[in-house]
């Protein structure tokens, strides 16, 4: 059997990343560099397929599906560059004999941080798919969706995928190169997680046996095999890894650039990923994603069995710094008890005070004001409820009604100042939530001054 091909491209360096970089960062298309970005596309095409030609056939209809993530501005580094946006878009346009070439994806939080619409104009993909000649910019949630089945599934046996997803003839991965709190990684296998829509903290997304079918279900300790089954339901046709500034340290949300100058492009998503978190420090057995996609036979993750083209990988290798996930201790007055909590609320809560911390906000003037703020979830049999007299108590997710410590929970609900419950299995979407309830305190508390 062939080994599959995985190019990495140069694209030189790029006239707009010294604005784009700390400390002005701040977002500026230049023309040339949207032509080296192109010529970076083309190259990796011929070095893994020839031809596009091979790829589209005349009059196919063609989804890039960009990772959209957040209602995130370029400047975040947690989208992919408008630039690389054009770049793939106008490629696939003028090169192909596609029928038509679209633009289309769903934010993984965009029923709490931004719908689709939003994020698309926010992040500059909507303008950069525009200049790159795309057909339509396609609003995943505002799209019908259709019932699948997942019988080879091992989180979920059902998923509902929005019909322009599966409409189309050949769908290109276009993700961004990033470290991730609960993945390691975030790049072609989790941009799947753009196909379906938003349910949570609603019960509309739950099947018939207790399983969350849609998107923000599984984000616990499964989170990486949910993954894999979305990957199940369609591969890409194509996948290219936008590497051009990456990220590392507090990602996918909170954490800083790295000029890299990049494309990583192949078939194969699983090796894909392989060689982009390998150039990215990691190996590749310790990215679950990739390792459960490998083990279930749908891809290669094994950089002695992939055919490496274009750039050797071990010229361009960083050791990315590594997000870390733990909330307890990390933010004094921020105090976190997570005992016995699943990954889920555990990252989340952290993904959630890193959001806050980097807003803007004076934290010793949040302390003053506000007081200090209690956040619990899951079991917590040696926590002490006069931990939240007097202070704000945030109570989250749905498990720890269920632990035989219950009653401890129930007793700092009656000594708190104030108490916000933040429900749900896992509840993601208190990355933006959190941080919303806390300047909300803030600005509360100044307004009462």
């Amino acid at each position: 059997m062939d080994k599959p091909k995985v190019a990495i491209v140069k694209t030189g360096e790029m006239k707009g990343n010294a604005e784009f970089m700390p400390p002005i960062k701040k977002y500026r298309r230049y023309a040339e560099d949207v032509d080296a970005i192109e010529a970076a596309v083309a190259k990796a095409m011929e070095l893994t397929l020839g031809s596009v030609d091979n790829l589209i056939k005349p009059g196919q209809n063609v989804l890039i599906k960009p990772n959209l993530a957040f209602n995130a501005p370029p400047e975040s580094y947690a989208v992919v560059d408008p630039r690389t946006v054009e770049a793939v878009t106008r490629y696939f346009k003028q090169n192909s004999k596609a029928g038509r070439v679209v633009v289309g994806d769903n934010p993984s939080l965009g029923k709490h941080v931004g719908r689709a619409n939003i994020a698309f104009k926010t992040s500059g993909m909507e303008e950069a798919a525009r200049l790159g000649g795309a057909d339509e910019v396609i609003y995943f949630d505002e799209q019908p969706t259709v019932d699948v089945d997942v019988p080879t599934g091992k989180a979920f046996k059902k998923y509902k995928v929005f019909k322009p997803f599966l409409d189309a003839d050949v769908v290109i991965n276009l993700p961004k190169m990033k470290v991730h709190l609960a993945k390691t990684v975030t790049l072609g296998l989790a941009n799947w997680q753009g196909i379906g829509p938003n349910y949570h903290p609603s019960q509309d997304g739950i099947d018939g046996k207790g399983l969350h079918m849609w998107q923000q279900g599984q984000h616990r300790n499964d989170i990486n095999a949910k993954v894999v089954d979305e990957y199940r339901i369609r591969k890409a046709d194509w996948t290219i890894i936008d590497g051009v500034i990456a990220m590392e340290g507090q990602g996918p949300h909170a954490g800083e650039p790295v000029e890299m100058n990049m494309i990583v492009a192949g078939v194969d998503t699983v090796a894909v990923d392989a060689v982009a978190g390998w150039v990215m420090g990691f190996e590749t057995d310790e990215i679950s994603a990739i390792r459960m996609a490998y083990t279930e036979g749908l891809g290669e993750r094994r950089m002695d069995y992939i055919d490496h083209v274009g750039v050797d990988p071990a010229s361009v290798r960083r050791f990315f710094r590594r997000a870390n996930n733990d909330p307890v201790g990390m933010y004094a007055g921020l105090d976190v008890f997570t005992q016995q909590s699943c990954p889920g609320c555990y990252v989340n809560i952290r993904g959630a005070l890193d959001s806050f911390v980097i807003s803007g906000i004076d934290f010793n003037e949040f302390r003053n004001k506000v007081g200090d703020c209690v956040f619990v979830s899951g079991g917590l049999p040696d926590f002490d409820p006069e931990f939240a007299r007097g202070k704000t108590l945030f109570v989250i997710g749905d498990c720890w009604e269920y632990f035989p410590t219950s009653e401890n929970i129930r007793q700092a609900i009656e000594l708190a100042k104030e108490v916000i419950y933040r429900p749900g299995c896992t509840p993601v979407y208190i990355f933006s939530q959190i941080n919303g309830d806390l300047q909300g305190l803030y600005n509360q508390a100044m307004a009462g001054d």
